[in-house]
């Protein structure tokens, strides 16, 4: 058998057009950042120290809760993307996210789920604890989450089998 060199009617493969950028402005990031401290303050100022301390465990507490629930449906739906997700730590990107490009789809079904689990977890530890925990679990959960979800709906309109880079300074979204 001969080795053929690919012709120009050949098609190419993992050649991806960029589509759409989503710049990351600093003013929403600084403001972002600065509402972090927003619902500690309150809680603070209701309960004490006890509201500082639930709010506290609650940012752990909400960020274990990401972490499980993406590791698990990871594995359920798509098995290959698993280690392309990790700890980001570079706002807005706070939590665990893909450290490589990923398509859309799972991005968005990745959250639909997050987004649903977090608020049946923090509505299910209602009854049992204080509830500046609970308000904090919830706080946290969102605030996490916004990021991703103004994203979401910046590129409500776009295809799904197109991949995107998160980026700490802009989005960027390919499509082949």
């Amino acid at each position: 058998m001969k080795d053929e060199l690919p012709t120009k009617q050949d098609p190419t493969f993992y050649n991806y057009k960029l589509i759409r950028k989503v710049a990351l402005h600093p003013e929403r990031k600084y403001s972002y950042m600065v509402t972090a401290l927003l619902v500690p303050l309150v809680l603070f100022l209701i309960y004490s120290w006890t509201g500082l301390l639930y709010s506290l465990l609650a940012t752990a507490l909400i960020m274990l809760i990401h972490i499980i629930v993406l590791k698990i449906t990871l594995r359920r739906v798509d098995q290959l993307s698993e280690k392309k997700w990790a700890l980001r730590l570079d706002w807005p990107w706070i939590g665990p996210l893909p450290i490589m490009d990923t398509q859309l789809a799972l991005f968005r079904r990745l959250h639909f789920h997050l987004f649903l689990v977090g608020c049946c977890v923090a509505g299910l530890l209602y009854p049992w604890t204080h509830s500046s925990l609970v308000v904090a679990l919830l706080y946290w959960h969102v605030w996490l989450l916004t990021p991703r979800i103004r994203l979401l709906l910046s590129l409500r309109r776009e295809r799904g089998d197109g991949v995107i880079r998160l980026e700490s300074r802009e989005v960027l979204y390919y499509h082949q």
